[in-house]
């Protein structure tokens, strides 16, 4: 039975992965307003960046100290983002969200090298879970010739630089949630406007029924209901919680994401999807078996 506190620490990471899960919405519906749409969302990162000045200013005030590394983590963060943003506009959303939730592979890998942390029999499984899961996914589209997408390739990108952040930049940080959260919106506008011009930028399934809803609705949906709080869910989220159990949480946003543009965009998910999903959510499972386990001896 969960605890009152338990339930606690989980519930901003729960909400992370149901915003995670649906931020294609609001990504497609401005890039289905015939506008500009890369200066719809980069604007959107502007609103939530000058709703959080306020604040970091106050903090300032009061004499709060930050990591020497919130920079880099921050810019980190935001090119991570941005790259899964863009992904999701460009290519289909469960090949996205799943090439992205490689992401315990790069970890693992990325452990090894910063705190020489042994790759067990379970971790190499993990990342024989996670290679099998890529070649599923990417595997057919290779084979009739037609190479990886470009938001394909954003997505696998995102992962990795959310790995490398969580390892090597976001340790330190955790006493300057908003801090953290700024340095990411700091970033993110202008990092979204470069990885628009990269070629291959026709949106790919904005079939959404429209909602009735104007641009500037969109607009402001996109900063203040998705992006600025799920970027302090995932924040704060994160401090709060041992990071297996965290990893798991996540996994929500797969089934979040895979259903509701499975239900909302009419976007297919046969046979190919369903296996590539099982394999990279196995990778993740097995990250977390094989963080446990270290940790139990070392106790």
């Amino acid at each position: 039975m969960k605890t009152p506190a338990g339930l606690a620490a989980a519930a901003p990471l729960l909400g992370a992965a149901l915003l995670w899960g649906t931020l294609w919405i609001p990504l497609r519906e401005l890039h289905a307003t015939g506008a500009p749409a890369p200066l719809w969302v980069a604007a959107g990162y502007a609103i939530a960046l000058g709703v959080l000045l306020p604040a970091v200013l106050r903090r300032r005030r009061e004499g709060a100290r930050v990591a020497g590394s919130l920079p880099a983590a921050g810019f980190v963060l935001a090119v991570s983002i941005a790259l899964y943003a863009e992904g999701l506009v460009r290519g289909s959303v469960a090949r996205v969200v799943l090439l992205f939730y490689l992401m315990p592979v790069w970890t693992a890998l990325f452990a090894r090298l910063r705190w020489r942390r042994r790759i067990t029999r379970k971790r190499l499984a993990a990342i024989g879970c996670g290679i099998a899961g890529l070649a599923v996914i990417y595997g057919p589209s290779l084979l009739r010739g037609e190479g990886s997408a470009s938001g394909d390739a954003m997505g696998l990108a995102a992962g990795i630089a959310w790995a490398a952040a969580l390892v090597f930049l976001l340790p330190g940080c955790e006493e300057s949630p908003v801090e953290t959260v700024f340095a990411q919106f700091v970033f993110l506008a202008p990092i979204s406007l470069v990885l628009s011009r990269i070629p291959g930028a026709t949106p790919a399934g904005v079939d959404l029924a429209r909602a009735g809803v104007a641009p500037i609705g969109w607009l402001l949906a996109f900063a203040l209901v998705w992006m600025l709080p799920v970027v302090w869910l995932t924040i704060v989220g994160v401090s709060r919680m041992e990071p297996g159990r965290a990893a798991v949480l996540f996994m929500l946003e797969v089934a979040v994401a895979l259903t509701s543009s499975a239900v909302f965009a009419g976007e297919p998910f046969g046979a190919t999807e369903a296996v590539g999903a099982a394999l990279v959510a196995g990778a993740g499972v097995l990250e977390v078996l094989a963080g446990e386990s270290g940790a139990a001896r070392s106790g």
